[in-house]
């Protein structure tokens, strides 16, 4: 009886550590002092034992039972909601023929306490993409364009910037698959926050700077929402009317969508769930603000609504009454991958036509999107080969990987394991890929800087097998599975491709993003920056040394300026990264000119230029100084420094102006 209550108890890692700290807990010494003196001895020298069992327990835990009912998953659901602080959250189950679940938990609306019910309108972002594919793929099957058509011909007053367009033109399908090489919106430019509306040609305008490609189209994927707002006006182009009022009629209503909308106002709609961010031990409300645009991320859909768009993709674009709303066949060219050196080279696991595979593990492959907007993060999904969809939206603005594990986990339970197909690995064909990739396909350009020097991915053999090495993310084992084609050791299907991009150089791309292969010195841009990054600590730590001495007059005069500029700059680079911290947890303040966007403008100028000056002014009276060593120090230091702002410049973050981007 004392041995099971002491596994028990040691199971548990603050009784585990009382009973360490305390091992004559009254308790178990009462039960002890009944037993006999053999038994005591057997007991103690068994203590420890029992205590290793307790920590691998721990590190070993017994798996939980699997979730066979509605009821246990939804409770399931409930906890995650509460430990992630999900204020409400939409959920859809459908089957091709049923709904196993439509509705909700928790709180539509916080302050009001408004429950979420099967109607509640929850904004579903980026999914709106799917919605504003199958309406272009629907103009297409009337003959009004194609995949292929070139932009420039078809709509040549949209601003495309293309130095490769003769060659390498971009087509519609190029806007669908993310593959124009386009940059994302700039963070000033997802809410529009004036009036009227930008509606059609002055909603793509809005995007001039970012409509540039960046690499040849149709060679690598990278996410760009301005892709889609061009989609939308092609839609109007062709279709003779606002998007939003032909995706209505040709595809909300006829498939039942009844309460689905994509105006850009949802906080008027009684139906729409308010988005909360969670701050501060309680939930705070945020702006629901109309995005520019509105074909990439304007639709709210409700929990009965996604009922409807599952069983759509489960029945193969058939409507309730059974009707084909598309051709047959227009299901697989959504999820066929067309446009990128990948898709050339045989992988079909990257983005197609706004529907991309969530997981490539498991008993079964659940394609779909997921979308976010500030205050909801969404996810739809569905499995052909299963008939079985979800949906579901949370309108705290958290993760729902968790969820979706639950989810699938749930649908597939009855479902045999896969069993994925190897090839025999060609290290002779291989070798020329092997060594060293840094990433090259940045979402956005001023965020590409990190991509390029910390995605960096290392290929090579051990033993037979091939090993990939991602920067860190660990090492992960390759089992080949067609020439030039691998799959991670999870991965069911293939996952990784190498080819060739159109100079010839050996590439490396996964789910359509491009990684080219480097040469020997691939560490020296990302060693340097870490030591800049390294010594702006110390540069502000003996800064603050050297200032108590300057006060107390015993530096020279030279020297004083040399001695605590490094300090200031980094002062004022600390100041402009707590500010832009607090701008992307409310980005809907970055486009205007405030007193964040300031502190970033001024901060990261000043760190420019104040460390310039230190590095002149630290050559210039270098002979003045008396201590060489903080001589040395202070050049290295400022020209560690100089890097770091030479690289920043780069991609524009000195003097950045968030408000004018």
């Amino acid at each position: 009886q004392i041995l099971a209550e002491l596994i028990h108890l040691c199971s548990i890692p603050f009784i585990r550590m009382y009973l360490v700290m305390l091992p004559t807990k009254a308790i178990i010494r009462q039960k002890i002092t009944t037993l006999s003196p053999s038994a005591v001895k057997r007991f103690i020298a068994l203590l420890p034992l029992l205590l290793v069992f307790g920590n691998l327990s721990l590190a070993n835990p017994l798996p939980k039972p699997p979730i066979t009912t509605l009821a246990q998953l939804t409770d399931s659901i409930q906890r995650i909601m509460k430990k992630q602080h999900m204020p409400g959250l939409m959920l859809t189950l459908a089957t091709r023929d049923s709904v196993l679940f439509a509705g909700g938990l928790g709180l539509a609306d916080v302050a009001n306490k408004r429950p979420v019910q099967p109607r509640t309108l929850f904004r579903i972002g980026s999914i709106t993409k799917m919605f504003t594919t199958l309406g272009l793929l629907k103009l297409i099957e009337e003959g009004k364009l194609s995949l292929t058509d070139e932009v420039k011909k078809i709509a040549p007053e949209v601003p495309i910037g293309n130095p490769w367009e003769a060659t390498h033109p971009v087509r519609v399908v190029n806007l669908l698959e993310h593959t124009a090489g386009f940059d994302d919106f700039s963070l000033n430019r997802i809410y529009f926050q004036g009036t009227p509306d930008p509606r059609g040609l002055a909603a793509v305008q809005q995007f001039t700077r970012s409509l540039r490609c960046r690499w040849r189209p149709g060679e690598r994927m990278s996410y760009a929402n301005p892709g889609f707002v061009v989609a939308g006006y092609l839609i109007e182009k062709f279709s003779k009317q606002p998007y939003e009022q032909y995706l209505g009629a040709s595809l909300l209503r006829p498939l039942g969508m009844n309460d689905a909308t994509l105006d850009l106002h949802p906080d008027h709609n009684p139906l729409a769930a308010r988005g909360y961010a969670y701050e501060e031990g309680q939930y705070k409300p945020v702006p629901m603000l109309p995005i520019i645009g509105g074909a990439d991320g304007a639709m709210n859909a409700s929990a009965n609504d996604m009922a409807r768009w599952i069983q759509f993709f489960l029945n193969e674009f058939k409507d309730s009454a059974g009707e084909s709303l598309l051709k047959p066949g227009t299901l697989a060219e959504m999820e066929r991958v067309h446009s990128t050196l990948a898709a050339k080279a045989g992988l079909q696991t990257g983005y197609g036509l706004a529907n991309y595979i969530h997981k490539n593990d498991g008993k079964a492959t659940f394609r779909g999107h997921n979308g976010g907007i500030d205050g909801f993060i969404s996810s739809f999904g569905y499995s052909q080969e299963l008939g079985v969809g979800y949906a579901l939206s949370n309108n705290g603005g958290q993760g729902t990987g968790a969820i979706e594990d639950l989810i699938r986990a749930f649908l597939t339970r009855n479902a045999p394991e896969r069993t994925p197909t190897n090839t025999p690995f060609d290290q002779k064909a291989i070798a020329p890929f092997l060594g060293r990739y840094r990433a090259e396909t940045p979402r956005n350009e001023i965020f590409g800087l990190a991509d390029r020097l910390l995605g960096v991915t290392t290929v090579s053999v051990m033993g037979n097998q091939l090993v990939v090495n991602i920067l860190f993310d660990g090492t992960d084992t390759l089992y080949q599975t067609g020439p030039g084609m691998f799959r991670k050791k999870k991965d069911v299907l293939p996952s990784i491709v190498f080819t060739h991009d159109a100079d010839q150089t050996p590439v490396l791309m996964q789910a359509g993003s491009l990684n080219v292969q480097t040469g020997g010195f691939w560490w020296f841009w990302p060693v340097l920056i870490g030591l800049a990054v390294c010594v702006l600590p110390i540069a502000l730590i003996v800064g603050l040394i050297w200032s108590i001495f300057v006060l107390r007059r015993q530096v020279p005069g030279p020297q004083v300026w040399p001695r605590l500029l490094a300090m200031l700059a980094t002062v004022s680079l600390l100041i402009a990264f707590l500010s832009f911290s607090h701008l992307v947890g409310h980005i809907w303040e970055i486009a205007n000119v405030n007193i964040w966007n300031m502190l970033v403008f001024m901060g990261t100028g000043l760190f420019g230029v104040l460390t310039g000056v230190g590095l002149v002014l630290t050559i210039h009276r270098f002979a003045l100084f008396k201590s060489r060593a903080a001589a040395w120090f202070l050049l290295t230091t400022y020209g560690l420094m100089a890097c770091l702002v030479g690289l920043l410049a780069t991609y524009g973050w000195i003097g950045i102006r968030f408000w004018m981007l």
